[in-house]
């Protein structure tokens, strides 16, 4: 009888460590891709997220290009590096997985040509009305193609030179995440021998209003 009830005791035990163990929730970041910087800019402010809420830290594998103060990253020299975005967790939540973004950073030549970017878009787009696709229409004067960068890819996609909204159902979503959305898109253009790098022009649209299925 005695061993039975030790037996009985130890089995609560281990369900007990088991089920203190199963406390903790997991937790993801958004780090989103960093379009091409200029070196002259100085910094860029990080914007990552965790969600859980919690702050997320960051750091650069190559100090002697950028380093990380405050959430900025700090240009020190022409160059490309991978920032990493992580998150420790607590006594709440495990630590996230990692995720990186490799930085860009573009010098200025005074020996070669200037460019600019012409970004247009829409400032507002109706699901219902207008659709689930608009095209990106930017041009650089130097004739050169330009790139697109999204702020979030929670909402929308890009393909080629079109910003594709997710809807209800798409994305592992069961409603509308796009609806009553602001989304940011960033034209850059690099340059190349002749020309340096346009300064980039961010454009933001705003899905509002209706719901499309």
């Amino acid at each position: 009888m005695k061993k039975s009830k030790f037996l009985l005791f130890c089995l609560a035990v281990i369900l007990s460590a088991c089920e203190n163990s199963d406390v903790k929730q997991t937790q993801t970041i958004e780090f989103e891709e960093i379009p091409p910087q200029q070196l002259r800019d100085g910094f860029l402010q990080l914007q990552a997220k965790s969600s859980s809420g919690l702050p997320v830290s960051y750091g650069s594998w190559d100090t002697t290009i950028a380093v990380i103060e405050n959430d900025k990253i700090q240009f020190l020299q022409a160059g490309v590096v991978d920032i990493i975005a992580y998150q420790q967790g607590d006594e709440q939540f495990y630590e996230a997985p990692q995720i990186t973004q490799q930085l860009i950073i573009r010098d200025w030549d005074p020996n070669k040509k200037t460019q600019t970017i012409s970004f247009d878009l829409p400032a507002e787009w109706r699901l219902s009305q207008d659709g689930t696709a608009v095209a990106l229409k930017a041009t650089a004067s130097s004739g050169l193609p330009v790139s697109f960068v999204l702020s979030s890819k929670e909402y929308a996609s890009l393909s080629t030179t079109y910003l594709y909204f997710y809807h209800a159902g798409e994305n592992g979503t069961s409603s509308n995440v796009a609806y009553n959305t602001r989304i940011f898109i960033t034209a850059s253009q690099s340059g190349n021998d002749e020309y340096n790098p346009a300064d980039n022009v961010t454009k933001s649209i705003h899905v509002v209003g209706d719901v499309f299925h």
